[in-house]
């Protein structure tokens, strides 16, 4: 199911996160909104043997806001964000994050009927 199917869902994908950030922003996420989809594609994977960062996903049901978001511990590194649905459901999981973390906006490409928006997070020291 693509994010724009019931208009309200927002794919997240992380990239250049660890396994520990992941789990960060996906908590954080995940105090605010419901989840959409499995739980397996979040950060329960473990990084590989070198460390490596991994491309992590999620898909939250962002019609309505269920809590606030609550941030466990603080980013190691930075964390790029990609975000894809409806404008509005976009527009406030892109807020919750604003108020979660140190956010930089990177791009936005609008669609027809839902947009995509790149982030950047940052620990809050850098």
């Amino acid at each position: 199911m693509s994010p724009s199917d019931n208009g309200t869902q927002v794919l997240v994908v992380l990239t250049g996160a660890d396994a520990h950030d992941a789990r960060i922003v996906f908590d954080a996420l995940g105090t605010a909104f419901a989840p959409a989809g499995p739980e397996e594609g979040r950060a329960v994977a473990e990084d590989d043997k070198e460390g490596a960062s991994l491309l992590r996903s999620a898909l939250y049901e962002a019609g309505e806001q269920t809590g606030h978001p609550q941030v466990a511990a603080p980013l190691r590194t930075v964390v790029n964000v990609t975000l894809q649905g409806d404008y509005g459901a976009v527009d406030r999981v892109g807020e919750i994050l604003a108020d979660a973390f140190r956010l930089e906006e990177v791009g936005e490409a609008p669609g027809d009927q839902e947009k995509e928006v790149e982030l950047r997070l940052h620990p809050h020291d850098s």
